[in-house]
């Protein structure tokens, strides 16, 4: 494609103004503040001692290998791994052809941006919706297409509205990206039926799904629903995955799964040259030795205690200053504030009381949201939790309009 790389910078300096990374400099709290910021696994948690092990009967009994370059699909131990995993959770018939592993999902997203994007197109995205995948997706240059989000997950009925708007106007999606379990930031889970029609509208006019399953795994109350590439028969969908939620952040291993032409096609077009051959292999034996799955059903565990924590916390410290849903899974509280609530009071209120959160402004392209806040339960101990919300309920309570 005609790639315009000056437009591509401005995209990406535009994007960065509402990201979250991207706060006004303020004076330094009082005290050490307690952050409800990062979206990253409990410190505590990771598996180092499994990894160790792991890594060392890797680097015995297949070093030369492991130390190599490896291909652009990636090491296929990791992804039969894959493909086996998903089967026995989903009843499909995948094989390691369709995966390529890829540099976290962020890589994956690139990944298949680059692929199957092109400047002009349109891209049909969740408000609110996680801002360094929205930066990835702008950085293609497209016309985005906001869907707005809540506690059912993406709007079908609005999602048919923006369709119809533009077979109006001649355009047609290229492709709907969607975080359809235990939503970053809103908390919100896809409902089934939901699934089903946004797989019918799609496939009814060529639009890729990319579910972004991220936190998919990180579940408390129930099974999820099957995911779209599921329900879309393998057809017309893609799932993104990462080892960065159930694992740590720093392995920045994740994949796709696709139909095969889609995972040649975005193994065709990568530049980045893969992942680390050494660390899939890890990550591949720390998998198949059966540790995986007793590693997420420990820390599942921990986040549904602390997600508990906080949500009785909010429950006597803030109920009438905000109002929230408790998430079925993942890593994230999403609380919309009363009305009395000045939201840029409360970043000045919250410094000084020594707890950070994100605000909601950044997870909408369109650069609404200052009325949301994104609080994150996983990277505080458990023990913090009451003293944080303590500190934010005094903080909303000071920025009363």
């Amino acid at each position: 494609m005609n790639y315009n790389w000056e437009q591509a910078i401005a995209a990406r300096g535009k994007a960065m103004e509402w990201s979250p990374w991207a706060q006004r400099e303020l004076p330094p709290p009082p005290v050490p503040p307690i952050q409800l910021t990062g979206g990253i696994p409990d410190p505590a948690s990771l598996p180092i001692d499994d990894l160790i092990a792991c890594n060392e009967r890797v680097l015995r009994r297949e070093g030369t290998f492991a130390l190599m370059y490896g291909g652009p699909q990636g090491y296929g131990g990791l992804r039969e791994w894959l493909a086996s995993d998903a089967n026995r959770r989903e009843a499909l018939a995948t094989g390691p052809e369709h995966f390529v592993l890829t540099c976290g999902s962020a890589g994956g997203l690139e990944n298949i941006c680059e692929a199957f994007l092109d400047p002009g197109d349109v891209a049909i995205i969740e408000r609110p919706s996680f801002p360094g995948s929205v930066r990835t997706i702008m950085s293609c240059l497209p016309e985005l297409a906001g869907v707005p989000v809540d506690e059912d997950g993406l709007s079908v009925d609005a999602l048919e509205a923006v369709l119809a708007r533009l077979d109006t106007e001649g355009k047609r999606a290229k492709i709907l990206y969607t975080i359809a379990n235990f939503h970053n930031p809103a908390a919100a889970t896809l409902s089934l039926e939901r699934r089903q029609r946004i797989v019918e509208l799609c496939r009814a006019r060529n639009i890729l799904i990319i579910q972004d399953d991220a936190y998919g795994r990180i579940g408390f109350d129930e099974t999820a629903p099957p995911s779209l590439y599921a329900l879309a028969g393998g057809s017309g969908a893609v799932l993104l995955g990462t080892f960065s939620k159930t694992l740590a952040t720093g392995l920045r291993l994740g994949w796709v799964m696709g139909e095969k032409p889609v995972i040649d096609a975005i193994t065709r077009m990568r530049f980045d040259m893969g992942v680390s051959p050494w660390a899939s292999r890890v990550v591949a034996e720390f998998c198949e030795s059966g540790r995986f799955d007793a590693h997420v059903e420990r820390v599942t565990a921990i986040y549904r205690r602390k997600r508990d924590a906080m949500a009785a916390a909010l429950d006597e410290r803030c109920a009438k200053f905000a109002r929230w849903s408790v998430p079925k899974g993942g890593f994230f509280l999403w609380l919309e504030l009363g009305e009395g609530i000045d939201p840029r009071r409360l970043v000045e209120t919250a410094n000084e009381e020594a707890v950070q959160y994100v605000g909601g402004r950044p997870f909408f392209d369109d650069r609404s949201g200052d009325h949301f806040v994104r609080l994150c339960y996983s990277n505080v101990a458990e023990a913090d939790i009451p003293e944080a919300i303590m500190r934010f309920g005094r903080a909303l309570e000071r920025a009363v309009r």
